[in-house]
């Protein structure tokens, strides 16, 4: 039985009644009538987008406007109704019109005088170390329980996971190789780049001393696994690690050559669909393009933003490297590279976009297929 099921029960029961529904719901809203809306956020992205290159900006302005974006685009996923973009239109102007008076009254940016000195790896790592931390133990748990979810509503079999030997690529805070543990399997290595990280996922488990006895965690760059991993597993996950790697295909490799013959593989990666989502991501990207880290977060709780938001936000906004995927690229280089059975996953719990785009037309012309994720075999 799978231990996560009470905290996903929102997202699993309602599943099978919004799968019937989705398609008198994509009916109510009318087709394209709303991409005027749409035509209009892109234009009011693109204003904030000019002012943020500009140097009139204190840092604590840009991490609230920064927030106050993320907001607007992510508040709506976790409703049961299709997005308002009417609404979304109005808050972007109220963005604009308060950038619009800020940059009036310019003056000095004087702050750059303590960036963040830091070599950009050893930021990356202490970026993930520091966003991690920012989840509750509730978040942290119901994001795991999303693992099983997320194959389940897929209509896909998990079976394959009890008994199995597992390496979980990019573990992070381990949540997902805690999962793994919950739904049978005997073992789980998980690996990641950063100490940061590791000390946050030792820290996690520490709660779980039963299930902490099958997880192993190792301090590995994933071009340079040892050689003893070969073919020595029978699931792998790279769950949100792939897009963040400068060479992707090399971390789809890495992932065949782990697998035994006829081992599962799951990946999740971004997905590129032009959106405006996209655009408002790469806006916040640009806002806090000037600001250190450090000084994010400590702004960011000063506000008292929650530890899920602050998580999101430096997640989305620092990272150096940020791949996005056509789905026809990812399932032919998973071809090439030998995978079979490749399964994209259509199921998904209530703020995924490839679920919320099936049923709402006015979320698929916001969001899109934001990320895409897959179940697959060696």
């Amino acid at each position: 039985m799978y231990l996560f099921q009470p905290l996903a029960d929102f997202d699993y029961l309602l599943y099978p009644l919004l799968r019937k529904r989705s398609f008198c719901i994509l009916k109510k809203e009318g087709g394209m009538e709303k991409n005027r809306f749409v035509k209009e956020i892109y234009g009011l992205l693109e204003i904030l987008t000019g002012s943020a290159r500009q140097s009139g900006f204190s840092w604590d302005f840009r991490i609230f406007l920064a927030h106050r974006i993320f907001r607007i685009f992510s508040a709506p996923r976790f409703v049961l109704q299709p997005v308002d973009l009417e609404q979304v239109v109005n808050q972007l102007k109220d963005c604009v019109d308060l950038t619009e008076k800020i940059l009036i009254a310019k003056k000095k940016n004087k702050e750059a005088d303590i960036a963040d000195k830091r070599d950009p790896e050893i930021s990356m790592q202490y970026l993930y170390g520091l966003a991690w931390a920012q989840q509750s133990d509730r978040e942290y748990y119901h994001g795991a329980s999303h693992f099983a979810d997320r194959l389940l509503n897929s209509n896909l079999d998990i079976s394959f996971l009890k008994g199995a030997k597992c390496l979980d690529l990019g573990t992070g805070h381990a949540r997902y190789a805690l999962a793994m543990v919950h739904l049978g399997a005997i073992s789980v290595v998980g690996i990641d780049f950063s100490n940061y990280c590791l000390d946050e996922a030792r820290r996690r488990l520490n709660f779980y001393p039963k299930e902490a006895g099958k997880i192993k965690l190792l301090l590995k760059d994933v071009y340079k696994l040892p050689k003893n991993m070969n073919g020595a597993f029978d699931f792998v996950c790279a769950n949100g690690f792939i897009h963040h790697l400068p060479d992707p295909v090399r971390g789809w490799q890495a992932m065949f050559d782990c697998l035994k013959k006829g081992g599962h593989a799951f990946t999740f990666v971004f997905a590129d669909g032009g959106t405006p989502w996209w655009r408002a991501i790469d806006l916040m990207r640009e806002l806090l393009r000037p600001v250190p880290l450090w000084f994010s977060h400590k702004t960011l709780e000063g506000y008292e933003v929650s530890g899920n938001q602050i998580f999101n936000i430096l997640d989305y906004s620092y990272t150096p490297i940020q791949h996005r995927f056509e789905r026809g690229y990812v399932e032919d280089t998973l071809h090439n590279i030998g995978f079979r059975e490749i399964h994209f996953l259509t199921g998904g719990v209530i703020h995924d976009s490839v679920l919320r785009s099936r049923l709402f037309e006015t979320d698929r012309q916001l969001y899109g297929n934001s990320e895409i994720r897959y179940l697959f075999r060696k």
